[in-house]
C-alpha cells in the first residue's frame, strides 16, 4: 500500500482486513467481494484491485484446499498478535530491539498461529497475567499448563516472557510434533514438555493454566483448573463467545476464581481470572 491511495481506500483495505480476521470460517474471493458490496457497496473494479494490493503487499496470500480458492492472513512475514508479542516466520527471524518479544512460529495444520481473534485475545491473557505476576514476585520459577496446545503459541508466550517451565497438553499427534518444532525453533525444548494425554490425568499444580478451547470444554475442566492453579496464581481462558462470557466467569468464580481481565474482539472474549 502506498501513501498516494486515499482514505476510501485504506478504508476498503481495512474493511477486507477486518472481515477476514474475524471470519470462523474461511472465506472465499468471491464470498469476501459479496460482503463488501453488501456493507459498503464496492464495485467488482474497486474490489480485486484492493484484493490484489493486499496479496502483493503480504498482508494476505491465497491457499487452495480439495479445489476451492480461500484469501487468508498471510503469515509469510512478522505479524504483531499481542502489545509485545510478534510472530514471525523461521525464514523471517531478526534481532529485535526494545520490548517487543519475537515468538518464532512455523505455519502448519495445527490452530494456534495468529489467525484468529481467540489466539489473539489468549495471548494478550497470557501477557497481561505475567506482566501481572511479575509485579508481585519473581517469575523465573513459575511454570504453565497450555491445555490443548495446538502450535504452542501461548506456552511459547510465556516462556519467551520469563517463566521457568511450560507443559502442553493435545491428543492431536499434528499438533504435538508442530509444538516440539515449534519449542526447538525458539530454544526453548528443555522448558516446553508436550505431551499426549489429557490435562485431568495431570496432577501437578500450575502457577498459570491457559486453555483457548470452546465453552463446553472449558466448563467441563472448571473444577481441574480451579483445583491446579496455585493460590495468587492466574488462568488465561479464550475461545468463548461474548455471550457466553457472563456464564462461564459466574463458574469459575464459584470455583473462587475471579475476573481481572476481559477483552471482546468480534464477538469472540478472552479473559483472565485470578485465585
Amino acid at each position: 500500500m502506498t501513501a498516494a491511495t486515499g482514505d476510501s481506500v485504506q478504508g476498503l483495505y481495512r474493511q477486507i482486513m477486518e472481515i477476514i480476521e474475524s471470519s470462523s470460517v474461511k472465506v472465499t474471493s468471491g464470498s469476501l467481494e459479496r460482503m463488501l458490496w453488501g456493507q459498503m457497496g464496492v464495485n467488482r473494479r474497486e474490489f480485486r484491485s484492493a484484493l490484489r494490493a493486499l496479496v502483493e503487499n503480504g498482508e494476505l496470500t491465497y491457499t487452495n484446499i480439495f479445489g476451492t480458492t480461500y484469501v487468508e492472513t498471510s503469515y509469510n512475514r512478522p505479524v504483531r498478535i499481542g502489545r509485545r508479542i510478534i510472530l514471525t516466520p523461521p525464514e523471517c527471524r531478526s534481532p529485535r530491539d526494545g520490548p517487543d518479544i519475537e515468538v518464532v512460529l512455523k505455519p502448519g495444520a495445527s490452530f494456534g498461529v495468529g489467525q484468529h481473534p481467540t489466539t489473539r485475545l489468549a495471548v494478550e491473557g497470557i501477557e497481561y497475567a505475567i506482566e501481572r505476576l511479575s509485579w508481585k514476585k519473581n517469575i523465573s520459577e513459575d511454570i504453565l499448563l497450555d491445555i490443548g496446545t495446538g502450535s504452542g503459541v501461548l506456552a511459547l508466550t510465556a516462556l519467551k516472557m520469563g517463566i521457568r517451565q511450560a507443559t502442553g497438553t493435545d491428543i492431536d499427534p499434528c499438533a504435538i510434533a508442530e509444538a516440539m518444532e515449534n519449542a526447538a525453533l525458539n530454544g526453548v525444548s528443555e522448558r516446553f514438555f508436550v505431551i499426549n494425554q489429557p490435562a485431568e490425568s495431570i496432577e501437578q499444580r500450575f502457577h498459570i493454566i491457559a486453555a483457548n478451547l470452546r465453552y463446553p470444554t472449558l466448563i467441563r475442566l472448571s473444577a481441574y483448573i480451579s483445583g491446579h492453579v496455585h493460590s495468587g496464581g492466574m488462568v488465561i481462558l479464550s475461545g468463548i463467545r461474548d455471550d457466553e462470557a457472563e456464564k462461564l466467569k459466574a463458574r469459575y468464580q464459584k470455583l473462587s476464581l475471579n475476573c481481572c481481565w476481559e477483552k471482546t474482539t468480534h464477538e469472540w472474549c478472552g479473559i483472565v481470572l485470578t485465585k
